[in-house]
């Protein structure tokens, strides 16, 4: 996972990828979010936890963000998605270099009169004004685009007790085979898209994400 904090309830990351020069990233930035500060923690429709942004083959790229994972102010493993229909998502993508956003990919949920849960996507490059359909359902988003939100298992690992050993120690305590969120939820949104729609010639792309409410 590739990111850092950018500001309160916004997450911010540098697209990188180890397969050589011309590639559409430029940084590396490790980082996560799953803890934050007391007004955030208490809204998790809020509270992002993760972005990732990898190169999925094929000429694409998938970007996914988390939310509504741990923190010590709501129970975990939770029953089902966080799905808060005055809450605004964006994933925000700078392509050429200035830091200001070129593409800003929003979406929010909302209910028909059956009580269904449904997800509204707007701004994605190549689509029309916008796309909607059911959660815990992929769907094409326009040209060259599909999507999904759910409720899903918390991809990010994180050994709390070897953290914690290695800072009262000063000894890297980390291994690989305990997991403290293993098990642990948080509900996400997922677009696979052709790279070329992102892009602005061969510049180095960055991604962030921001919640926001009405």
């Amino acid at each position: 996972m590739h990111k850092t904090s950018r500001s309160k309830g916004a997450l911010a990351l540098t697209a990188a990828a180890a397969i050589g020069a011309g590639g559409w990233w430029a940084t590396t930035v490790f980082a996560s979010d799953h803890d934050e500060a007391p007004l955030v923690k208490m809204d998790a429709a809020q509270d992002i936890t993760d972005l990732y942004v990898f190169d999925s083959g094929g000429g694409t790229t998938t970007i996914i963000v988390c939310w509504a994972g741990f923190n010590d102010s709501r129970p975990q493993p939770d029953a089902e998605g966080v799905y808060d229909a005055d809450a605004l998502y964006t994933i925000w993508v700078d392509n050429d270099g200035d830091n200001e956003a070129d593409h800003a990919i929003y979406w929010r949920f909302g209910t028909n009169t059956a009580g269904d849960v449904g997800i509204r996507w707007e701004g994605v490059p190549g689509a029309d004004d916008f796309v909607s359909g059911p959660v815990e359902t992929v769907f094409d988003a326009g040209d060259g685009a599909r999507v999904w939100a759910g409720h899903a298992d918390d991809p990010f690992f994180f050994d709390a007790q070897g953290y914690l050993e290695t800072l009262d120690t000063g000894t890297l305590s980390i291994v690989n085979n305990r997991d403290f969120l293993a098990g642990l939820n948080v509900t996400a949104a997922a677009i696979e898209i052709d790279t070329a729609l992102l892009q602005d010639g061969d510049a180095p792309m960055q991604f962030w994400v921001t919640a926001a409410r009405k």
